[in-house]
């Protein structure tokens, strides 16, 4: 008799539990990267602060709020070479006394270099790549 009692849930675990399936939706925010070379002549000196600038209009910056993300890094050229750099210094940061920071306003990014512990600034001897990453956020 008890047999009987157990055969519903039997039968309840043998044909609904392998039909429920755990779903997860993912939401992918694609990110957009743009880059962009600087020559070494297209920096330019600014007296008044002594550091070199640069500057590169970046019309997509205009719909970046204060909750995205904007990641700029720079890959140095070897000397006399034409082979793209491969791996990208995330800045701000310090390398060869000299402080390189980043701004940006709605359509334009900026890079100063800045020499640091007395040392004059100076601009990269070479051509360097510039990559612009940004990244939308949803909240």
């Amino acid at each position: 008799m008890k047999t009987w009692l157990y055969l519903p849930l039997l039968l309840l675990a043998v044909f609904v539990m392998p039909a429920c399936k755990k779903t997860t939706n993912e939401i992918v925010i694609p990110n957009q990267t743009i880059l962009v070379e600087a020559s070494p002549n297209d920096w330019i000196y600014d007296n008044t602060d002594q550091t070199y600038n640069w500057s590169t209009s970046v019309p997509e910056l205009n719909g970046v709020n204060q909750l995205d993300g904007v990641i700029v890094s720079m890959a140095r050229y070897a000397p006399n070479s034409s082979a793209a750099p491969q791996e990208f210094e995330m800045l701000p940061q310090v390398f060869a006394n000299q402080s390189y920071n980043v701004l940006h306003n709605e359509n334009t990014v900026f890079v100063q270099i800045k020499g640091i512990n007395g040392v004059a600034s100076a601009p990269p001897p070479t051509k360097v790549r510039i990559k612009i990453v940004l990244i939308p956020s949803e909240q």
